[in-house]
């Protein structure tokens, strides 16, 4: 099942610099590309596009497994076999799925509907036209403590993404013009402010462990998608973190050709690309003082929106 897509991401990846670069401001690992980047904003999007958005682990595969079998008019279970790249690309990055090294929003211009698009990028970062009012977000937004635990660890195991120790990563993530893909502070207040849009819908990591089943109805019924009993069951069954972890599909580090081109430096170490997903494991790894010091910085940062978060 994976063989093709396998050959096509290695001819892809010689063409890819995966240095960190600064675009508009903002700083990004070299997964992004700002050939791509440069298209978004320009990107003319359709009515029945579907953008899955989420801050960098916050959920983000979590919401595509949802949003792709709940779209998918097929047999899940053959769906679930197919490379989530391939079911939702990354918008602004070079093509993951063809292998063409074409930006994604030229490869994604003559796709059929509707088209499926993962996006990191902050809001003021979309395409117009999604801004606008075309197509629909989901947007995914998961407790600011486990996103900077997560964050740490997959820079752990991730080959082209520069990892420093826990401490050094926690100050670059708590640094506004050093922290990637924007500071979190920045970007998800941004995002808040257009919960009300009528294209957009926001949903925490945290909500969905506590309902997930509620959280698949929520999301069916907001991209118009009517499911019977038995295929709500059948999204939810596939959408549990057992069974992602277990799935090449979602799991890359499963993969083993990916694993070696991406995740050889955890080789050993037990980490992988679905990793915990839990709510809380930030009490693992902060101190007392680095603790204080966010507890601080968040309060003065979310004063005056009515938005929370559950911690734990």
């Amino acid at each position: 099942m994976y063989e093709a897509w396998k050959s096509e991401r290695k001819n892809t990846m010689s063409q890819e610099s995966f240095q960190p670069f600064y675009f508009k401001g903002v700083k990004f690992d070299g997964n992004h590309s700002p050939v791509a980047m440069e298209m978004v904003e320009s990107f003319e999007v359709r009515d029945d596009d579907v953008f899955i958005s989420a801050y960098l682990k916050s959920g983000t595969t979590w919401t595509q497994q949802i949003v792709s079998l709940i779209c998918a008019d097929g047999d899940l279970s053959e769906v679930c076999k197919v490379p989530i790249q391939q079911r939702t690309p990354w918008l602004e990055t070079l093509d993951r799925v063809k292998g063409t090294g074409e930006p994604t929003p030229k490869v994604l211009k003559d796709a059929p509907s509707p088209r499926l698009m993962k996006t990191h990028l902050p809001y003021h970062m979309l395409p117009q036209q999604a801004k606008d009012g075309r197509g629909k977000i989901v947007y995914c937004a998961r407790n600011v403590k486990d996103v900077a635990v997560s964050w740490h660890n997959m820079r752990r195991m991730v080959n082209n993404i520069p990892c420093g120790s826990w401490e050094e990563n926690f100050q670059e993530f708590m640094t506004p013009e050093e922290a990637y893909n924007g500071f979190w502070w920045d970007v998800i207040p941004e995002y808040w402010r257009h919960k009300d849009d009528g294209n957009m819908l926001f949903i925490k990591f945290e909500d969905m462990k506590q309902d997930l089943r509620g959280h698949v109805v929520k999301i069916a019924t907001f991209l118009g998608r009517t499911l019977s009993d038995q295929r709500i069951d059948e999204v939810v069954a596939n959408c549990t973190f057992s069974a992602m972890k277990e799935n090449p599909a979602t799991n890359f580090s499963r993969i083993p050709a990916l694993q070696k081109a991406f995740f050889s430096k955890a080789e050993g170490s037990g980490l992988e690309f679905i990793r915990k997903g839990e709510v809380g494991d930030w009490k693992n790894w902060f101190s007392q003082e680095e603790n204080q010091i966010l507890e601080t910085i968040h309060e003065e940062k979310m004063a005056g929106l009515d938005l929370t978060f559950r911690f734990e």
